[in-house]
């Protein structure tokens, strides 16, 4: 199940699932250090790993929408 980090507020941050939208409120020090807002977790053995791949594609994909909108 993937998970995009929405935002931090002090030692949590807030995600949200792709599956339906809820919000899930973790801990900072579940997160791994390489991810930011925006990034997309995967949830596996119940830790959650930073998945490069996936939100590289996610950041291409809404660039590519911007961009679309912006030529109409």
């Amino acid at each position: 199940m993937f998970y995009s980090i929405d935002r931090f507020e002090g030692n949590y941050a807030v995600l949200i699932s792709d599956e339906d939208g809820s919000q899930i409120i973790a801990d900072r020090s579940c997160i791994p250090c390489e991810a930011g807002e925006g990034s997309v977790l995967v949830l596996s053995g119940g830790q959650y790993a930073y998945d490069r791949e996936e939100t590289e594609k996610r950041r291409r994909d809404f660039f590519l929408r911007i961009k679309n909108l912006r030529k109409k």
